[in-house]
């Protein structure tokens, strides 16, 4: 089958309609036939087309680079929109792995009020991915390799090359006299996909040529088990999870069994937007939180997530900061926490809250739990120590040094989230304030 502009079109209409279509354009060959081949057919699509190019400033080229895309969008035309991103990377992490990060963080911004972004991974690139993904261990999803369709930001992502091979386009955009970028990092064999490329694929070509095409295959045989698989953990977690999203009952992971509690483990930290664990910290969960005592608190964690085990429960969220140092908040004023832990504002109202008339004008002083505190909640007989009260009401362990404490002068005056202490509570007929703590984690 030959590339054609045509075969591309129709493509694009078996997938879903989309208000406007950007091309991931890198100015590379792939890329620029893309590109190319879709400003032909801009009549067909009956949306919009535009261009991104994303620069990760990697290359003493890239600028250059940058500027060969917008020369060849204002031939076109096509309107272009360049971002410009900074790669860092993390302990453990590639400086492949870390420009992905960011380049699909672009995507996502992009994507944040819909439209198809489409990328011009072709059938070589689709081997080369199921391969190495084989070699790190990976399982059904990762063996999947690069879905033609997937969701992004409110819009989707689109690869609708996959049916070509690097050289069926090659063809082509020799046959147009096309103009495009070579990468020179391309035949640096120190990263994983070049050694992949120059070395190893060639030698597999040889003796079965039509390697890529067969790979290929393998990854949608994958792609369609692990769909049957997600399928079955949607299931289980209607069926024994109840639908509650923010805690496991470890009951449920024993009664599923290893292979089916793990699956189901997967869909559940998705649900909740958490990166998947590596399989060896997925193991750690089994062989050290699930046995645990009953007593104890133990968590896994991996980067961007964590695993904690309490009461018979296990919750995941990401990893939670530090608490601020101490400050004052004012009536009608907002703060926010360290990143993740909320903003905390204080409201006026009526007959609720703290008595408007015990805060000073300067406002109240917000501290975290050093430890000691003893206190009374409004509607209780007894002043007992803080702690004491967190266990009652089955506050999670992590939470209790991250409560935002309300302080009158030197006195306890509420404890965020939980309860109004008895000297400073409003009556029903007396101002207050009332304390809000808006998207902070799970307290119980």
């Amino acid at each position: 089958m030959e590339f054609t502009p045509a075969y591309l079109a129709d493509r694009l209409c078996g997938l879903p309609p989309a208000p406007r279509y950007w091309v991931a354009f890198s100015g590379g060959l792939d890329s620029t036939v893309l590109l190319h081949a879709l400003a032909r057919q801009q009549v067909r699509l009956g949306a919009e087309l535009r261009a991104l190019h994303v620069n990760h400033h990697l290359n003493p080229k890239s600028d250059d680079w940058e500027r060969h895309c917008a020369q060849i969008c204002a031939v076109l035309p096509v309107p272009l929109d360049c971002r410009s991103v900074r790669v860092t990377t993390a302990t453990g992490e590639s400086l492949e792995a870390a420009a992905r990060n960011e380049r699909y963080a672009v995507f996502r911004e992009l994507l944040r009020e819909g439209g198809m972004l489409l990328l011009a991974h072709q059938r070589d690139d689709q081997a080369e991915t199921f391969l190495l993904q084989a070699f790190r261990g990976a399982g059904l999803r990762g063996l999947a390799a690069m879905p033609a369709l997937a969701a992004c930001g409110s819009g989707h992502l689109a690869r609708p090359l996959l049916a070509f091979s690097r050289a069926q386009l090659r063809t082509w955009a020799e046959a147009e006299k096309l103009t495009w970028l070579e990468d020179p990092s391309n035949t640096d064999i120190r990263f994983d996909r070049n050694y992949l490329r120059q070395q190893v694929i060639p030698v597999i070509r040889r003796r079965w040529p039509a390697a890529a095409e067969t790979v290929t295959r393998s990854a949608r045989h994958c792609a369609e088990a692990a769909e049957l698989l997600a399928t079955v953990a949607a299931e289980d977690w209607e069926r024994h999870a109840g639908g509650k999203i923010s805690a496991l009952p470890l009951h449920v992971l024993h009664e599923l069994g290893k292979a089916r509690a793990k699956n189901l483990l997967r869909h559940w930290l998705g649900k909740l937007g958490l990166p998947l664990p590596p399989a060896h910290k997925l193991e750690q969960i089994f062989s050290e939180l699930l046995p645990a005592r009953a007593d104890r608190n133990p968590c896994i964690t991996w980067r961007g997530a964590e695993v904690r085990r309490y009461h018979r429960r296990l919750y995941a969220l990401a990893p939670l900061p530090d608490p601020p140092g101490e400050f004052l908040l004012q009536p009608g004023a907002a703060r926010t926490l360290s990143p993740g832990l909320g903003t905390l504002r204080l409201a006026v109202t009526g007959g609720a809250g703290i008595r408007l008339a015990n805060c000073p004008l300067q406002g109240v002083r917000i501290s975290f739990r050093p430890g000691g505190e003893i206190c009374q909640p409004a509607g209780r007989a007894h002043r007992r120590p803080l702690k004491k009260w967190l266990q009652e009401l089955e506050v999670v362990p992590w939470m209790r040094a991250r409560l935002p404490l309300v302080y009158i002068g030197d006195e306890l005056a509420a404890v965020t989230g939980l309860f109004v202490c008895a000297p400073f509570a409003a009556g029903e007929d007396e101002p207050g304030l009332r304390i809000e703590w808006q998207s902070h984690p799970a307290l119980h």
